[in-house]
């Protein structure tokens, strides 16, 4: 059975609040003074004697209780964490003169501006408006820090200073700029954050690292052991070895791939090394006929073709298909049999292609840069895999290997007659990077 977590709660040294410590205390000397003490009325001594102790005891245990956070924040301090304190918001207003007003007007720098619910904000710099003109834009910083600044267009509407042949001040679009202080929780999660990347220890932790130095790198894989041993040694220079590409499964440009390592060898312990490689992305050629209702559906077969052709992009790409798992058939299957045109599917064949090795004269190939062939005036490509739901499932033994939907061909074959109509789909863009 699977661990199971959950958060870690506070730790509060005495949870009772001050009404709960009145009637414990109360309860207390009852027991004590064998009952003589009973006289618990507001108006009596006592009452006012225990409400005083319990009110100072409260206090005592607010502070007990904020230590652990004290701690540890002091403890961040140390480390020389900083709360970000917010930020304050910047917009643009334009001051417009009143109708027929021939005259320069000019709008101090330092002049507050405000909304309906009077959020200031404040002139950055003088804003002059010419005889013959009839408006002018300034620019303007809230008064405080805080989100709640990020005021949508046409909300600073009110001049807090009479200028003569000003009519008024409007912002045409949104502030924007302004965050609030950090609360203490968010301090510490992001704190904690940035000590597991100060020393990167396990897969997941230079995972992280690589996601935040390069959010370009969607598909990242911190290989095992096993995985490594599997692999072509000439292609590893380390003893940590990380595979990344783009969410199509493309390799990263060589200054991603330096800026990555740079980062990560900074944070590495003393003995290891790094090897940044990509991922194998195998192209696949699938194969579909369905048969459709052609006397409810008789046009938009094009959109029907497409929408299946769709599915199966989605389906069979770097970002479904994580590196080293396996092609999901009968995801594939039924995802196109469950579309509303879909009366049957007659068959599902997925093919794993294969490319000519590096080196070898494509130009003798008919489909270069594919292993084919020309028999009897027909192009065939050679497969590595045939997945067609009887025969055995195909294993993908590649830890950093995944597919991407090369070509589709789609058949739709009409109930009433059995007509058949065929659409073929290239990826160009995966046919230029195979060509590269």
């Amino acid at each position: 059975m699977a661990n199971i977590y959950g958060p870690i709660l506070p730790l509060q040294l005495d949870p009772r609040n001050t009404s709960a410590l009145v009637r414990d205390t109360q309860t207390k000397i009852f027991q004590e003074s064998n009952g003589e003490l009973n006289d618990f009325s507001p108006a009596s001594p006592l009452s006012a004697l225990v409400e005083g102790q319990v009110f100072a005891q409260a206090e005592l245990l607010y502070y007990l209780n904020s230590l652990p956070e004290a701690y540890t924040l002091q403890w961040l301090r140390q480390l020389g964490v900083q709360r970000q304190i917010g930020a304050k918001a910047v917009a643009e207003v334009t001051f417009v003169k009143n109708r027929g007003f021939a005259k320069s007007v000019i709008i101090p720098k330092g002049t507050i501006v405000s909304t309906s619910n009077r959020l200031n904000f404040i002139l950055q710099e003088e804003v002059r408006i010419g005889d013959l003109s009839s408006s002018s834009v300034g620019r303007v910083q809230a008064e405080k820090w805080g989100s709640a600044y990020n005021v949508p267009a046409g909300a600073i509407e009110r001049i807090n200073l009479n200028i003569l042949g000003l009519d008024r001040s409007t912002n045409l679009k949104a502030g924007q700029g302004g965050k609030d202080l950090e609360s203490i929780d968010s301090l510490k999660g992001r704190a904690f954050s940035l000590l597991r990347r100060r020393g990167l220890v396990s897969a997941e932790d230079y995972e992280l690292e690589v996601n935040n130095v390069s959010p370009e790198a969607a598909i990242v894989k911190v290989l095992t052991y096993e995985e490594r041993f599997n692999l072509s040694q000439e292609t590893l220079s380390g003893n940590v070895v990380i595979c990344v590409a783009d969410e199509n499964g493309n390799k990263l440009t060589n200054s991603v791939v330096k800026n990555i390592s740079n980062s990560i060898k900074k944070k590495v312990p003393l003995g290891n090394t790094v090897s940044i490689i990509s991922p194998e992305i195998s192209p696949v050629e699938t194969s579909v006929s369905i048969e459709y209702d052609d006397e409810k559906y008789s046009g938009g077969l094009n959109t029907f073709a497409s929408e299946i052709n769709n599915i199966i992009k989605a389906l069979i790409s770097p970002s479904e298909i994580s590196l080293g798992e396996n092609i999901d058939y009968q995801k594939v299957f039924n995802e196109i049999y469950d579309l509303d045109f879909s009366e049957n599917i007659k068959s599902l064949y997925i093919k794993v292609l294969q490319l000519e090795p590096e080196g070898t004269d494509q130009l003798n190939n008919c489909n270069a840069p594919f292993q084919s062939e020309l028999v009897n005036d027909q192009c065939i490509d050679s497969y590595e895999a045939l997945i067609d739901g009887v025969n055995v499932p195909y294993e993908n033994t590649g830890p950093i290997r995944s597919y991407r939907s090369y070509k589709n061909i789609v058949t739709l074959i009409a109930k009433s007659n059995q007509a058949p109509l065929k659409f073929t789909f290239i990826d160009t863009d995966y046919d230029e990077l195979l060509r590269s």
